[in-house]
């Protein structure tokens, strides 16, 4: 029978949606280096002898209401070495996107993540790490940084990680854009790597060198609802199939010819905004509480007839002798 392993981890969350418009239109500059990346593991040895944990396959659910992207991704690892292994999962997020669920299991443990205090969730883990046991910590190790630590990965143990976040989207000139990472390029610090702390090790990660393919399978659906008619839906990115079940719902599923699209990031651009101003209404039920999201959308461009007649009145007042 499987076993249930549910290990203490610590889930900060990244950004408040508040701030984010403004901010966005105050530093466009920084917009572009402000991005999601694309999670991988990062061994913990200065042995170059150990293996590495090799990504097999990677799968994205993601259901888009209006501007928010729901995002369930699932990553299956396999530590193809001799060694007991203890590693990093890191997830590189946007300051737009918020973690909100981890699971990973290891071989037939599982281990789920749930909030609590850091000094709390460390204990835990080093305690769960001095008995053996398969352990785990998330926590944030920069602005828009994840990282979850994992002992004792076993030689052949098979890893599936399932994340999951929601991400706001922005338009630029009226037009929404979903970017799914799937390559991790290098990444740097500030400091010497022989004076870097441990924290910072991280950095050093592997990654594919442009042009070269990838060895895992890649597959990604998209679930389009946009609350108002969508005009425009395309993907530059990859090669994809695209239903509309309603003028406001569109279904994107990937080609099978793109099986092996892994090497490039995915990136998906839609359009709400026509010639005349749109509204739209989301309606979400949950247990205990019940939301919705309105949205009003402008026309491409605003004209004479957009704006309604007004009647003015003056009113002149002159003083008597």
């Amino acid at each position: 029978m499987k076993r249930m392993s549910i290990i203490t981890v610590i889930l900060l969350f990244l950004a408040s949606w508040g701030f984010v418009p403004s901010a966005a239109s105050a530093r466009p500059e920084t917009e572009k280096a402000d991005k999601t990346l694309s999670p991988y593991f990062f061994v913990k040895s200065d042995d170059p002898g150990v293996d590495q944990l090799p990504l097999k396959s990677t799968v994205a659910q993601v259901n888009v209401a209006g501007v928010i992207a729901d995002v369930k991704v699932t990553q299956v690892y396999k530590n193809e070495g001799r060694q007991t292994l203890e590693a990093i999962y890191i997830f590189p997020a946007s300051t737009r996107a918020a973690v909100y669920g981890m699971k990973m299991t290891i071989g037939e443990r599982t281990i789920i993540a749930k909030v609590c205090e850091r000094e709390q969730a460390r204990e835990e883990y080093e305690q769960a790490k001095q008995q053996g046991k398969t352990a785990s910590l998330l926590e944030q190790q920069r602005s828009n940084v994840f990282q979850m630590n994992v002992a004792n990965i076993l030689p052949n143990d098979v890893i599936t990680v399932e994340l999951s976040y929601t991400e706001l989207l922005i338009p630029t000139d009226g037009v929404y854009e979903f970017v799914y990472p799937t390559v991790t390029g290098p990444r740097y610090s500030n400091q010497p790597e022989a004076a870097a702390p441990r924290s910072e090790h991280w950095v050093k990660n592997p990654y594919l060198h442009e042009g070269e393919a990838p060895t895992y399978t890649f597959d990604i659906a998209v679930n389009l609802s946009g609350s108002m008619q969508i005009q425009q839906v395309i993907c530059p990115s990859h090669k994809v199939n695209v239903n509309f079940d309603a003028p406001s719902v569109a279904t994107v599923k990937l080609d099978p010819s793109e099986k092996f699209g892994g090497n490039r990031d995915y990136i998906l651009k839609y359009q709400l905004a026509g010639g005349k101003i749109e509204t739209g209404l989301l309606l979400y039920e949950g247990e205990k509480e019940n939301f919705f999201l309105l949205m009003l959308q402008p026309p491409e461009r605003v004209t004479t007839a957009h704006i309604p007649p007004v009647n003015i009145f003056s009113l002149l007042m002159f003083p008597g002798p």
